[in-house]
This record gives structure tokens, C-alpha cells and sequence, in this order.
């Protein structure tokens, strides 16, 4: 109890001086990437402020402390607006600003600024979403996909997941990229060919913007069918050693950065331990998940036009999960998973001056999974085991070069990938059993029985045996320009050429955007992409046939118009129209299967043959945080569909040829999603009433504990999701289980409406060289009932699995 006691005494005594910060940064050309000489940067509200020098930088010092607003101006630029700036004696903010060319201000005509990040793509369902709103939102566990998740046109799969599905469609079809290197799946716990987990392994904290394009995105991103999560890392200080301490429930982290060499560069490292495991063990639970993961980035200067930038990420998990065999432990065999993750990039940014710049990345990727699957405590006899490795080297180059018409982007993408693939499992016997004992409704089983006598074999699935080091190859080359047809019309083309040898199949993919100004408020847009995804490396080892998959596709129509209300406002309607093609489908769904006792020789084969189609309505109403007070309200109607592709070996209607011609409602065809985000925050030290308190014994004694602070933050977000459809399962008393026949309807259920409610309460203290920031977020604060999946029993029975109930987190951020 010592040391506790001796920081409470610390923070009893600490002194409550008048207290100030430092607001640091850079300017550049958005274009160019070249530094801004004499651009004005202003403390809202105050008459704090400074001019940037002849690298761009500048500095503010003596602010007082506190949440604040800033403004960087500079003539012939648009002027851009941050908010919420969190000022601490601590550290310094340290920011990037980057201006666009106004032509308009260029004839001397006064616009005013916004506080949202202009997209890279020039698509208005772009969304950019800063560390602050990071940091502030409700029920996002600080993890940055489930702050993704809050866009109109993103669905979750479940609160158990991060998963991105965009626009209806379906898992592992975004694209994750960090600072120029690709990422394959950066979480915790992943899943192979996904892009989804229960913990994002990227630190929030050096996030510096988060960019996610929905479709129709630049030909520069491709392999992915239909999103993009670009992850802009920001630089360590370049002004002072900084370090910070947080606490919470989901792990204990510690953070440092500082300059390198006289302000030439700077680093930031940080790493995050989960020790559930060493609480929960005492009280008698066994599941318990353990991961860490730690992250570099070191950025130097070798000359005012070369930089260079060094990334690095390692992650591992780990756990154990024994079957109780009830509803709580459903979708979770026996199993022990572990998972490791190593990320490394080195990227060469160089300036051309007034022509532009260029980015060379060379990064390395590995992601191993291991999976051992048994049956209840039989430890040592698994049916199913996995220790898949997957390794790339990516050489990427991109151009950004300004011309007298517009902008050319252009360059190319090599990878080679060696994927060590080791799977085993034994082979799978489904039985005919005696049914005498079933009376249409349940089972009457003799005391000492549970089963029914077994009577044949109705099937058998071979062994599952494949040991095996591949390599492959894949190429791209992409080139984009940029018309600016006048100074309220833009149009942007491009195309991309994509090339994977397992295949040997080249893909093209046109993109094109047209953008209007209608004003200086108000912008229409149109936009058409297309987006090819080859087939992951475990479906094409899975059997030999599959060499001959093509990549499927999307097109993409998009059509919207943005609005600013103010520089802290902005509203966006857009309408979509996507169209899969070449879906990858199983054998079996358009092929009669093998009767026993014949061998299922095309159990894992794949065909071209699924088509799917979506289309929707998408609106979002985004107020930044000023004046106290933030909110989102983000509405989407859409519907998904797919064409059902069976033959006419079942029993189901067909037409024409044989082949079915019918349209289901698709696995992620939500038809409603509402999100409603709201926040109020209050700086009590700009209140006489409040320093009058603080400088109060019974104040100083509470210290931490006094539920005021000089700060304080409330904030809420509500989810709304119409029914996601699921395909009911047929009990087979034969076989004894529940099955998903060859003639049953593809989803013909939905599960009940999803509603759910976070709170979040943020208290800030500051000291004197010490900011503490204490916090609990409290998800489904009503404790309701969403349906995650039902547990069909062997018995014939099934019950409810439900998503998160009530679920408490609370932390403690130190910094220093």
C-alpha cells in the first residue's frame, strides 16, 4: 500500500499555479509537401499566435491551459481550423497543417476556413476523423475501426468484432494502410482473410488522422473490393522528451517521443499490456485473452528535401478456451490460438519544389496463426490443427506531380509473398441414426443415454491434410489525373493494372470523379470506380482447381452533395450503386455432391459463379467540437442482395437452364443503421466559482477523487440496426443435428433490431509539468438484449447468444 499512498500524498500537495502550454507544428503545401514561410497561426479567441519560419515550423508558448481552438492562415491558402486541442503544461500539441491553393483568396476575395481535413480521394463520403474524436468517442474502447464503425456507410458485424462491412458487403474486403504499408489484418485475434478482430493493435496514440473512402476510391489503393482505411501516423516532438502512463481494463501502456540530433528528426515508442489474466485467474475464470503489442516511428531529416521514415509494429496474443459446452462459450470450440504479428517500413519522402513529391516505401509484413482445436478437455487428441504463415516484402513508389492542368499521381507496387500453409484435420463422419426415440419434438432418452443408437454412415468428408511452402508474386502500376477544368470544376480520371501470378491474371480498373462547386459552402459530386480482389492464398492452395479463380470485382456509382453549415459543420447526402461479379462460390452450392461411399473430391474447390448487387441512401450531419458541445447524427437506408446460385439438383425453384435466378437478402443487408453522437465538455478552471474551491483543504484532500476537474467531458453515442438475416437451420433427427440443407431458403430469417447505449465520462486534471486524464465508458448501458447468433444443440433445442451486455471501462492516462 506504500507507494499508493505516497501518489495520493503527491497529488494532495501538488501546486496549483497559474499553468501553461506550448503549441508546436508544422505548414505545408497539401500539393507539394513544401514548408510555408510566413503563415499565421492564431489561438482562437486570444491574442496568443506566431508566424511559421523557413522550414515551416513554428511555436506558441505561455497558453493557458486547456482545451483550445486554432486557426492557420495564409493568403492565396484556405484556411484551415483545429479544434479541440488539448493544452497541457505537460507537453506541447504538436500538429500538421496542411493548406490548399485557393484561387479564389488568390483574387482577393475573403473565405473562411472549416475544421475538416479536405480528402485525398475527393470524394465526399470520405470521412477523416482526428485523434481527439478518437479519444472521445463513446463505446469505441479507443480502438480505431469501431470509431470507423459510427459511418453511415459502415455495419458491424458484431460487438465481439471490429470488422469493417462497407456498403453491404462482406469481411476482408477493406484495405488497411499505415503510413504507405499495407497492412493485412491489424488486429489481435484475426482471422485469416478477414480484416476484423476484438483488439485493433495499432496505438491510437500515434495516429495522427484516420481516412476511410466507403468506394469509388483512387486508383492508387487496389486488391481490395470495397474500402479503404488509410492510418496517417503522426511524428514524435521535436521540442521536448515527453513520456505518458495509461491504466484501464483493457491493458497498461506506456508511451515516450522526443527529438533525435538537434531537432532533425524524432521518435515515438510505445507499448501495451493486457493483465486480465492476472485478475481473473484469482476468481476463478479461464478464458482469459492475453496480448501486447509495440509500435516505433522514427522520422529524420537527411536534407531540407529528403526525409526519411522508419515503422515498426509487433503484436502477439494468446488463449485458451475449454467448451462448457453452454451458451455462454457458443462459437467457441476448444481451442488454443496464438498469433504473432511483425510489421516493419521504410519510406524515402522526397521534395521536387514547386513540381511536387515522391514517396518510396520498402516493407516487410508477417502474420503466423496457430490454431488447435479438440473436443471438450481431450487436450491431446485435436481434430483440427493450423499454423499458417504468411510473409511479405512490398517495393511501392508513389508520384504526386503538380501540371499546368491539374495533378498527375503515378506508380507502381511489387510484392512476393511466401505463405508457409500447414493445416490438418481428421476426417468427418456424419451418421444416420435411429429415430424410434424421437416423438416429433424431442427426444425421450432412457436415464444414462444422450444420444440415439447409430444405424449407418450418411457421409464422409476426407482427411484434411496440407503441408506446404508456396510462393507468389504480385504487381501493380497506377496512374491518376486531375483536371482542373475551372475554379469550381474538377475531374478527376485514373486506372490501375493489377497482375498475381498464382492466377496469371491481369485486372484493369477505371476510376473517374467529377466534382462541382456550387458555391464556397456547397459541392456536388459523381464518382465510378472499379475494385478487383484476387483470391486469399489459403483458397488457392485449398485445392488444385482453384488456380483458375479469378479475382472478383465491384463497380461502383456514387453520386452526393456536402454542405458546410459553418466552420464546425458539415452535412452530406450521397446515393450509391454497387454491383459484385465473379463472387467466389463453393462446388457443391452449383454441383450435386458425391454419395457415399464416394470421396468428396471437391471439398474446398471454388468456383466464379456468385453475383451480387447494393444500393442505398447515406446521410451524415457532423458538428466538431467548439463551443462546448459535439454531435453526429448518421442515417443510412440500403439493401443487399445476391443471386442465388444452385443448381437444379436441389429442391428449390429454378428457372431457365437449371440455374436459379432468384435474389436473397445478403448476410449484411441491414436495412436501417441510425447513429446518434453527442458530447458536452466544460473548462470548470476558467470558472472563478471553481479556483475558489480548488484552493479549499477538503478540494486538495479529495485530489483525483473529487468528481470535478478542470475539465470535464460527458458524451453518449446510440446505435440503431434493423434485423441482420440469417438462414434458419433444419433439425434432422436422422442425423441428430442442425443443418443448412441443400433446398432451404438462403436467409429467410432476421434476428430482432439492434439497439444499444454508451455513456463516457472524461475528468482532466492539470498540474504543474502533469496532466491527468481519468475516464469510464460505459457500453449498453442498458443492458439490452441484441442477438448475436443462436446455439443449435445436438438435442434438437436452440437458445439465444447474446452481444455485449453492460460492460464497464474505466482507465488512468499520466502524462508527462
Amino acid at each position: 500500500m506504500r507507494y499508493p499512498i505516497l501518489l495520493y500524498l503527491f497529488f494532495i500537495n501538488i501546486t496549483f499555479a497559474q499553468l501553461t502550454g506550448i503549441i508546436t507544428g508544422e505548414v505545408v503545401d497539401e500539393k507539394t509537401k513544401q514548408p510555408l514561410i510566413g503563415v499565421n497561426i492564431q489561438i482562437i479567441s486570444t491574442d496568443y499566435g506566431a508566424a511559421s519560419d523557413l522550414n515551416g515550423y513554428f511555436y506558441i508558448g505561455n497558453i493557458p491551459v486547456g482545451t483550445q481552438h486554432i486557426s492557420v492562415r495564409m493568403i492565396g491558402y484556405k484556411e484551415r481550423v483545429f479544434l479541440n486541442l488539448p493544452v497541457t503544461s505537460a507537453r506541447p500539441v504538436n500538429i500538421l497543417a496542411e493548406l490548399e491553393i485557393d484561387p479564389v483568396q488568390i483574387e482577393a476575395v475573403k473565405v473562411s476556413g472549416n475544421a475538416f481535413a479536405k480528402s485525398s480521394n475527393a470524394i465526399i463520403s470520405t470521412m477523416n476523423v482526428n485523434q481527439s474524436e478518437i479519444r472521445s468517442d463513446p463505446g469505441g474502447a479507443y480502438d480505431i475501426q469501431r470509431v470507423v464503425q459510427s459511418l453511415p456507410s459502415v455495419t458491424s458485424a458484431s460487438d465481439q468484432e471490429n470488422e469493417i462491412i462497407s456498403r453491404g458487403g462482406a469481411p476482408g474486403e477493406n484495405l488497411f494502410v499505415m503510413d504507405e504499408i499495407e497492412i493485412q489484418n491489424p488486429n489481435h485475434f484475426a482471422f485469416e482473410g478477414t480484416g476484423g478482430g476484438p483488439i485493433n493493435m495499432i496505438n491510437p496514440l500515434f495516429v495522427r488522422e484516420i481516412e476511410f473512402t466507403p468506394g469509388a476510391f483512387s486508383a492508387r489503393y487496389g486488391d481490395k473490393a470495397s474500402s479503404v482505411m488509410d492510418i496517417k501516423l503522426r511524428e514524435g516532438s521535436r521540442e521536448h522528451f515527453e513520456w505518458d502512463f495509461d491504466l484501464s481494463m483493457a491493458g497498461a501502456g506506456f508511451n515516450a517521443e522526443g527529438p533525435i540530433n538537434n531537432v532533425k528528426g524524432s521518435f515515438l515508442m510505445g507499448t501495451s499490456w493486457s493483465y486480465l489474466d492476472l485478475v481473473i485467474k484469482s476468481i476463478g475464470m479461464t478464458a482469459v485473452p492475453k496480448y501486447n503489442h509495440h509500435q516505433i516511428k522514427f522520422v529524420y531529416d537527411i536534407n531540407p528535401k529528403n526525409r526519411l521514415i522508419l515503422n515498426g509494429l509487433t503484436a502477439f496474443d494468446n488463449i485458451n478456451i475449454e467448451s462448457e459446452n453452454d451458451v455462454i462459450s457458443y462459437g467457441a470450440e476448444s481451442v488454443d490460438q496464438k498469433g504473432e504479428a511483425y510489421v516493419g517500413g521504410l519510406s524515402l519522402r522526397t521534395l521536387l519544389g514547386e513540381t511536387g513529391y515522391g514517396i518510396t516505401t520498402l516493407a516487410f509484413t508477417n502474420q503466423r496463426v496457430y490454431h488447435w482445436v479438440y473436443r471438450g478437455t481431450d487436450h491431446d487428441n485435436p481434430w483440427f490443427t493450423r499454423d499458417n504463415n504468411i510473409s511479405e516484402i512490398h517495393l511501392k513508389n508513389n508520384w504526386v506531380l503538380q501540371s499546368k492542368t491539374g495533378e498527375i499521381n503515378t506508380g507502381f507496387s511489387l510484392k512476393r509473398i511466401t505463405f508457409n500453409y500447414n493445416e490438418w484435420a481428421i476426417p468427418d463422419t456424419s451418421y444416420l441414426y435411429d429415430v424410434t426415440l424421437w416423438d416429433g419434438e424431442k427426444w425421450n432418452f432412457p436415464s444414462g443415454i444422450d444420444e440415439p443408437p447409430i444405424l449407418g454412415i450418411d457421409w464422409v468428408r476426407p482427411k484434411w491434410n496440407v503441408e506446404s511452402k508456396d510462393y507468389f508474386w504480385k504487381f501493380a502500376y497506377h496512374l491518376q489525373n486531375t483536371f482542373n477544368i475551372a475554379s469550381s470544376l474538377r475531374f478527376v480520371v485514373g486506372a490501375r493494372a493489377d497482375y498475381f501470378n498464382a492466377s496469371q491474371e491481369w485486372t484493369f480498373s477505371p476510376r473517374f470523379n467529377l466534382q462541382y462547386n456550387l458555391n464556397q459552402l456547397t459541392t456536388m459530386h459523381c464518382a465510378f470506380g472499379r475494385h478487383y480482389q484476387y483470391p486469399t492464398y489459403i483458397m488457392i492452395l485449398q485445392h488444385e482447381l482453384n488456380e483458375n479463380l479469378k479475382a472478383k470485382n465491384t463497380d461502383q456509382f456514387v453520386v452526393g452533395v456536402e454542405h458546410f453549415l459553418g466552420k464546425d459543420m458539415r452535412g452530406s447526402l450521397e446515393v450509391y450503386y454497387k454491383e459484385y461479379n465473379d463472387i467466389y462460390s463453393a462446388y457443391y452450392w452449383t454441383n450435386p455432391r458425391e454419395e457415399y461411399p464416394e470421396s468428396l473430391v471437391h471439398y474446398g474447390h471454388w468456383l466464379n459463379k456468385g453475383e451480387a448487387r447494393s444500393y442505398g441512401i447515406e446521410s451524415f450531419l457532423q458538428k466538431k467540437l467548439s463551443r462546448n458541445w459535439h454531435g453526429i447524427v448518421s442515417y443510412a437506408w440500403s439493401h443487399s442482395e445476391a443471386k442465388d446460385v444452385r443448381g437444379d439438383f436441389s429442391n428449390s425453384e429454378v428457372e431457365g437452364d437449371g440455374q436459379k435466378n432468384l435474389w436473397y437478402a445478403w448476410d449484411y443487408d441491414m436495412r436501417h443503421r441510425l447513429t446518434l453522437i453527442g458530447g458536452w465538455k466544460k473548462k470548470l478552471h476558467e470558472e472563478d466559482w471553481y479556483n475558489n474551491i480548488k484552493t479549499k483543504l477538503w478540494f486538495k484532500l479529495l485530489g483525483p477523487l473529487n468528481p470535478l476537474s478542470d475539465e470535464v467531458e460527458l458524451s453518449f453515442r446510440y446505435a440503431y440496426n434493423s434485423g441482420r438475416p440469417y438462414t434458419e437451420r433444419i433439425y434432422i433427427p436422422e442425423q441428430f443435428t442442425w443443418i443448412n440443407s441443400d433446398d432451404s431458403e438462403w436467409n429467410n430469417k432476421r434476428y430482432s433490431d439492434y439497439n444499444r447505449l454508451d455513456i463516457m465520462f472524461v475528468q482532466r486534471h492539470h498540474f504543474e509539468k502533469l496532466n491527468l486524464v481519468l475516464y469510464v465508458d460505459i457500453m449498453n448501458i442498458f443492458n439490452t438484449n441484441n442477438i448475436w447468433d443462436w446455439a443449435y444443440k445436438e438435442n434438437g433445442t436452440k437458445e439465444e447468444v447474446w452481444q455485449y451486455k453492460t460492460f464497464p471501462v474505466g482507465g488512468v492516462v499520466l502524462e508527462f
